[in-house]
């Protein structure tokens, strides 16, 4: 890492330190959603702990979205991105910057909350290792299509966001819940694990590359 590439990083690191409500605003949303399940759906143990991968990742995944649409935005108006432009060396480092930093104060923190308040949904214990280990694989997906969905969204109405993550997110989705629940009936979670992994490097040179089209599409 470079010294451009560092002050970016810490800058990064100040500026969400200082907007509290961009990473503060997910772990309230994903508490309260989380804790309205057990009494929407039903009270009994046997039902919540079936439905318990699936809800808790319905709730991260919902939980991601209130923060995409300000990956690029602060940059974009103070005009920033514009002096990254000018250079182009340092460009692909501040997609990768952006994204490792929203990824780290907004899913992070929830993957983290998440072991210890997913209990209400009756998770069995046993199966809590997994669940973490299909949140540090597929939450870094989201953060990637939430990146391009801020870069393609820049400037614009701020539904444009979610409702490109979300059909995006849904393989993400399916295999984090299904490796939770294949080792819930004894099954070996190992081949979800790996669909994930392969999705994040195959994307993620992609979508880098794809952000840095869509944020010269706002210059040309």
């Amino acid at each position: 890492m470079n010294n451009i590439s560092k002050r970016v990083f810490m800058k990064e690191l100040v500026s969400y330190k200082k907007r509290s409500s961009t990473y503060l605003s997910p772990i309230v949303f994903f508490l309260i959603t989380l804790s309205l399940y057990p009494l929407a759906l039903s009270n009994d143990p046997n039902d919540l702990a079936l439905l318990a991968p699936g809800i808790t990742w319905i709730c991260v995944l919902l939980s991601t979205l209130l923060s995409i649409q300000n990956i690029f935005n602060e940059d974009y108006e103070d005009g920033s991105l514009d002096i990254f432009f000018s250079l182009r060396s340092t460009t692909l480092s501040l997609v990768l910057i952006k994204i490792l930093v929203n990824w780290i104060f907004s899913s992070l923190p929830i993957i983290i909350l998440s072991s210890t308040v997913v209990f209400l949904l009756f998770l069995p214990p046993e199966s809590l290792t997994i669940l973490l280990i299909s949140l540090l694989l597929g939450t870094p997906v989201i953060s990637l299509f939430g990146a391009l969905a801020g870069a393609l969204s820049l400037g614009k109405s701020s539904i444009l966001g979610p409702a490109i993550v979300l059909p995006l997110s849904l393989p993400v989705l399916i295999l984090g819940t299904a490796s939770v629940s294949s080792f819930l009936n004894g099954e070996d979670p190992t081949f979800y694990f790996l669909l994930l992994l392969a999705i994040f490097i195959f994307l993620l040179p992609l979508i880098c590359y794809a952000c840095i089209g869509a944020l010269r599409l706002h210059y040309e």
